[in-house]
């Protein structure tokens, strides 16, 4: 049997997976890098993916959650909101989402009304500049960018919605083709193990991975290290909890039994 495809998002956010095949680290032709891999793709190709993880729903009947892996934070995340006052002195405003994801999309929704009282008049994907009648959403490298502006606030949602639930905020998971699993464990259990490579390597070469990617994206680099550090990398019972309850404030239907669609592959033969 060929080997299973294996797709990793490659927005900065999951880079810890990603950057050890991006760097030649880990050559691995059955992996690649696919910025927003959409779900209709995973399920074409029958392959284990780190996908976005409001994405991942969509990939229920076909896929179970491989909680082996995963990317949640809960103090310092790859997702911010920038005003032109003091958050909770912002009322009705229009959010400007160009180029977020859907995840980062969905905590926005989440936490806009609830953590900071902020009404959402409209969303628009165009890029807006922040002002009275305007709020953006960043994310990734331009998240970690202090904004010019010394009369502009920029504020981490991830964060926000960490204190609102005291729950991590899970940006990525892992899903596997319910049909692979069933008819050769053996091949998406070696799939899976390319993450746990691509882990490990940024584990060892941490310091070679933050110093080369701040570089390569002009962003602080203490920063950087700041917000990798928070990151955890498993789906257990706490990121559980967080991502059920995004799924659930955003009113995704959920299985009735959810231990149905997860797995643990680690220790598995």
């Amino acid at each position: 049997m060929p080997d299973i495809p294996v797709l990793i998002d490659a927005r900065l956010t999951a880079c810890w997976y990603s950057y050890p095949f991006q760097s030649g680290w880990i050559d691995a032709p059955e992996v690649e890098m696919i910025r927003d891999p959409h779900p209709a793709t995973i399920r074409d190709r029958n392959a284990i993916a780190l996908v976005d993880s409001l994405a991942a729903t969509r990939l229920l009947e076909t896929h179970v959650i491989v909680a082996d892996h995963a990317v949640a934070s809960r103090r310092a995340s790859f997702l911010t909101v920038v005003t032109h006052t003091r958050p909770d002195e912002v009322d009705r405003v229009t959010v400007s989402t160009r180029g977020i994801s859907l995840v980062g999309r969905g905590v926005a929704e989440a936490t806009l009304p609830r953590f900071y009282g902020i009404t959402a008049t409209d969303w628009t994907d165009d890029r807006l500049e922040v002002n009275q009648q305007t709020i953006v959403i960043t994310e990734e490298a331009e998240a970690l960018i202090p904004v010019d502006d010394t009369e502009q606030y920029q504020e981490d949602l991830g964060r926000a919605w960490f204190l609102l639930t005291d729950t991590p905020y899970v940006s990525h998971i892992c899903v596997a083709p319910r049909s692979a699993l069933t008819s050769d464990p053996a091949a998406v259990i070696a799939a899976v193990e390319r993450l746990e490579q691509a882990r490990q390597a940024s584990t060892d070469r941490a310091r070679e991975l933050r110093r080369n990617v701040a570089s390569d994206l002009g962003i602080e680099r203490d920063l950087f290290t700041e917000t990798l550090a928070d990151q955890t990398y498993r789906l257990d019972d706490p990121e559980r909890s967080g991502l059920l309850g995004l799924w659930k404030h955003l009113g995704i239907p959920t299985p009735g039994n959810m231990s149905e669609h997860i797995v643990t592959l680690s220790g598995s033969s």
